[in-house]
C-alpha cells in the first residue's frame, strides 16, 4: 500500500487559507468516474442539495469494473453498492450509467464530452473531479465536463480525491480553493454512504483501494472544492 504523500495534518494547515463556499440552490449534476467518487468527493453536498430539495442527479462513467486484477462480476457489485451509497445519500433518482471503460476514460474523451452534452443544461450547477486529480479518468471527465459546461454556460465546481494521496501541497499554488462545511448530520449520512461501497473498503485476496490510511480526507467536516474563476 503507497502511504500519502502528505500528511492529512499537513493538509489541514495548507487548506486555512481557502474561502468558504455555500452551493448554490441549483439542480445540481454529480459525474462520477467510478463508483464511489460520488461519495467520497461530494456525498455531503449530495446530501445537502437533497435535503433542501434541490434535485440531484449522478453520471456514472465507468463501472469501475477494472479496481481489481482478475475480479469476476466486480462491475455489477460496484453498481449496486453506488444505487445502495447514493439513496443513503437521499438520491432516489435512477443513476446515469454511460458505461465507459474503467482506466481508459481518455481513450474515449470525445464520446464522453458528447454525453455530457445531453445531460448538462445551463441552470445546472455541475460537479465533477478536478483536472489535476491524479486519477486519467478523473482528469478526462474534468476535460470533458469543463468543455461543456463552457459551452452551454452552466456553472461548474470540481472536487478531488486522489489529490490528497498523490500530489504535494504546491498543487494549490494559484487554484481557488473552496470549502463546504458539512454538519453532524451530514457527516453522519456521508459516512453511511460510503460504507456501501464495501468492495473498495475491503477485500480477501489483496489490498483494499481504500484502506482506513486514505479515508481521513472523507472524514473531514467539510469538502474541498476548485473554482475555475
Amino acid at each position: 500500500m503507497i502511504e500519502p504523500l502528505v500528511s492529512e495534518d499537513d493538509w489541514l494547515v495548507a487548506l486555512q487559507g481557502a474561502v468558504r463556499w455555500i452551493p448554490p440552490d441549483k439542480k445540481t449534476l454529480v459525474i462520477s468516474p467510478h463508483p464511489d467518487d460520488e461519495t467520497l468527493g461530494v456525498g455531503g453536498l449530495i446530501a445537502r442539495q437533497q435535503q433542501g430539495g434541490i434535485p440531484v442527479s449522478v453520471v456514472a462513467v465507468t463501472d469501475g469494473e477494472a479496481a481489481y486484477p482478475n475480479s469476476k462480476g466486480l462491475a455489477e457489485i460496484r453498481q449496486l453498492e453506488q444505487e445502495q451509497a447514493v439513496k443513503a445519500l437521499g438520491v432516489e433518482r435512477a443513476i446515469v450509467r454511460l458505461r465507459l471503460p474503467d482506466s481508459a476514460v481518455s481513450k474515449h474523451e470525445s464520446d464522453l464530452t458528447d454525453l455530457l452534452k445531453q445531460l448538462i443544461t445551463a441552470e445546472m450547477l455541475v460537479l465533477a473531479p478536478w483536472v489535476s486529480d491524479w486519477h486519467p479518468d478523473h482528469e478526462a471527465c474534468a476535460r470533458a465536463a469543463q468543455h461543456v459546461c463552457e459551452e452551454v454556460g452552466a456553472e461548474i465546481m470540481f472536487y478531488l480525491f486522489w489529490t490528497w494521496h498523490r500530489r504535494t501541497r504546491d498543487v494549490f499554488d494559484g487554484v481557488n480553493v473552496r470549502w463546504f462545511e458539512l454538519n453532524a448530520s451530514l457527516q453522519a449520512v456521508k459516512h453511511n454512504a460510503l460504507n456501501c461501497h464495501r468492495s473498495q473498503l475491503q477485500h480477501d485476496s489483496c489490498a483494499p483501494i481504500l484502506p482506513e490510511v486514505l479515508l481521513a480526507p472523507a472524514r473531514r467536516s467539510f469538502e474541498i472544492f476548485i473554482s475555475h474563476v
